[in-house]
């Protein structure tokens, strides 16, 4: 296929070529199939038509070559089934960018009738209705991860259609999510698609490694050779995840491609698709050897085309971006606007970071605080570490002790709003923030608490992820949990496991069952935050009116505070990170009340919705403040949040 390829260094002025608007790639019907790509550097470019995916015999078509820089061709008659490649300038051979289908390995591109991969009732399919943001419950997983391990006992292991099988369905149902976070599914290079590698402990990828941005990936379906398998099967999942009331968010990675000088994207148009120097090395902002020009007209029209089709052929409800920051803040502004018109709810997040040394102005990132007052989100990872501490070292945060780290904490509480003086965020409102413990990327919650504290037993590992997921959970902002979270799940210390074999990456479904006291636990934070509205606060001057946090020495080792609810009932969540429990006197908790809120009480009623074990029976008495042992205090066991909703009588007076 490819020649070995050297390059000379190429410098543009990239904003002296033409651009287009035209509809690039393939058009079929069944009577002609039109070809359409964009190279104004290139004077000679063959299409080359075969018959199946790996046959030699090939007929080829000169392109002809038009003002704005594209080279089409049409070609009569039927071509579904056949499979074609460019051949660029006599010498280089490559798969089409725009493909929408291809040959196993991604070898060839295919010319498929898109009609041919709608499951059936997919035209008319059900989509789960549009909620708030910060509705929203996120859960970020790996298609092979879910089910490959022998414990999930389903057909299709490491499939998209495992992924749909009832066990697989009725856990997340039964969890409580709302939002399915698929790691890319998009075509990526670094694994085989063939079935006999599937399983192979070195045949696995995260994914993060693009090769075709609009084709899913084939080592996911049942049949990889099959260029239709792999888009039904996928269609499948997404139609049933939908069905199933789920919304699904594809993770996408634009800021850069895994192969660098010779990408199909770089040599059809040297040196316009990837930043670089002046001596012709490309920006490495990426970390992964190159990052895409989205700046450039031509890559930004790519990046938006590519978003437009998900959402249009494969009804995809919203995006991660991987290191969003790579992608200039101009180009997701754009990319906003036009997917909205398709999809007027469409739910846009990513990383606000980079990973290496970039090319791209400061001003043009997309970085923290550009999300300001426009629809999309960021992940906070500083309210991660200030939870648990570095990602991969043995430095603590709250959770182990670290005191610190409580305003940053509170902080991450409000949805990182600018609350106070104290406590001031990067986000305009609370729907602005991505809450999380952990990801794909770094240790799980679990191995860093382990590495933290090595010679803690199982049931200490699960007292502090207790204590670190309340605080997600009762926090303003939108929630992410990583597959496995729920129940204690481990990747044996290994930070990085983007390569790691199946042993480190499978879910062991067998931990369920061995901590299900935990997932239990976990379930009713999920159902604590749907239940109440005062947890999923979007606008900032509602949190600022309402959420107060009660003052304690910083070396106190807890986070206190009220939310209102209405007149005469409030929240009352405490957060214990000390190793015994601590006991909260009620006559400050008035006192609180009356400074923060302007209410006077005789006396208060508090009811225990959250514990240590979870949600507190429905059918409870609720206390007058003199029932409570300890003369009028409320016991906070350690390591554990609980919640009460504090009721006063009829007797309160407003001091306002």
């Amino acid at each position: 296929m490819n020649c070995e390829l050297s390059f000379e260094v190429i410098i543009l002025q990239y904003d002296k070529f033409p651009i287009t608007n035209k509809k690039l790639g393939i058009t079929y019907t069944p009577q002609q199939t039109t070809f359409r790509i964009w190279s104004p550097l290139r004077e000679k470019i063959e299409l080359l038509i075969y018959p199946d995916a790996s046959s030699i015999r090939r007929r080829s078509y000169q392109m002809i070559k038009y003002e704005d820089g594209v080279h089409e061709t049409t070609i009569e008659g039927d071509l579904k089934d056949y499979f074609y490649t460019y051949l660029i300038e006599s010498k280089w051979e490559v798969t089409d960018p725009y493909s929408i289908a291809c040959s196993i390995n991604s070898i060839r591109s295919s010319i498929i009738n898109l009609r041919d991969t709608n499951p059936e009732g997919w035209d008319t399919s059900f989509i789960p209705s549009n909620n708030a943001n910060c509705d929203a419950i996120i859960y970020e997983v790996h298609i092979k991860d879910f089910t490959v391990h022998p414990s999930s006992k389903v057909k299709h292991g490491g499939k998209y259609l495992g992924f749909i099988e009832d066990k697989m369905l009725n856990h997340l149902k039964g969890l409580g999510v709302t939002h399915i976070h698929l790691m890319p599914i998009f075509d990526f290079i670094t694994v085989r698609e063939d079935k006999e590698f599937f399983l192979n402990e070195d045949n696995y990828s995260w994914g993060y490694d693009p090769e075709l941005y609009n084709v899913p990936e084939g080592s996911y379906s049942t049949d990889s050779s099959n260029p239709i398998c792999r888009i039904k099967e996928l269609k499948m999942l997404i139609m049933e995840l939908h069905k199933s009331g789920f919304k699904v968010i594809m993770d996408v990675v634009y800021n850069h491609t895994y192969r660098n000088y010779n990408s199909n994207l770089n040599i059809i148009m040297p040196g316009y698709y990837y930043r670089s120097y002046e001596d012709g090395r490309f920006s490495n902002g990426s970390g992964c050897g190159n990052e895409l020009a989205t700046e450039r007209p031509m890559v930004q029209k790519f990046i938006i085309d590519s978003l437009k089709y998900w959402i249009s052929e494969y009804k995809i409800d919203g995006f991660r971006f991987d290191l969003m920051a790579l992608i200039d803040i101009d180009t997701i502004k754009e990319a906003i606007i036009q997917l909205k018109e398709i999809n007027p709810h469409i739910f846009i997040y990513g990383e606000p970071w980079i990973g290496g040394n970039t090319s791209l102005p400061e001003d043009l990132q997309t970085t923290k605080g550009k999300q300001k007052n426009l629809p999309f989100a960021f992940f906070n990872d500083d309210f991660r570490n200030a939870i648990k501490g570095d990602n991969d070292g043995e430095e603590k945060g709250f959770i182990q002790g670290n005191q610190d780290l409580k305003v940053q904490v509170e902080t991450g509480i409000t949805g990182s709003i600018c609350y106070d003086d104290v406590h001031n965020g990067f986000t305009e409102n609370p729907c602005e923030s991505i809450n999380y413990i952990n990801s794909h990327d770094n240790l799980i919650i679990t191995d860093k608490i382990a590495n933290v504290f090595p010679s803690l037993d199982n049931e200490g590992i699960k007292r502090f992820s207790k204590l670190a997921f309340s605080i997600l959970f009762t926090s303003q902002g939108i929630p992410l949990i990583h597959a496995g979270n729920e129940f204690l799940r481990s990747k044996n210390m290994i930070h990085n496991s983007y390569n790691s074999p199946l042993s480190i990456n499978a879910i062991d479904w067998a931990l369920k069952e061995k901590n299900m006291d935990f997932y239990n636990y976990f379930k009713d934070l999920i159902r604590l935050r749907k239940s109440y509205r005062e947890f999923r606060l979007e606008k900032a001057e509602d949190i600022r009116n309402k959420l107060k946090f009660i003052d304690h020495p910083k070396n106190f080792g807890i986070i206190a505070y009220t939310i209102f609810i209405e007149e005469g009932k409030y929240f009352l969540i405490i957060h214990n990170a000390n190793r015994h429990n601590l006991y909260i006197s009620i006559i400050s908790v008035k006192s609180h009340l009356k400074d923060k809120y302007g209410y006077s009480f005789t006396e208060l009623k508090l009811t225990p919705i959250f514990d240590v074990d979870g949600l507190v029976d429905e059918n409870i008495e609720m206390k007058n403040e003199n029932e409570y042992e300890y003369e009028n205090e409320i016991e906070v066991p350690y390591l554990c949040t609980v919640v009460y909703e504090i009721h006063a009588p009829a007797n309160f007076k407003s001091l306002i």
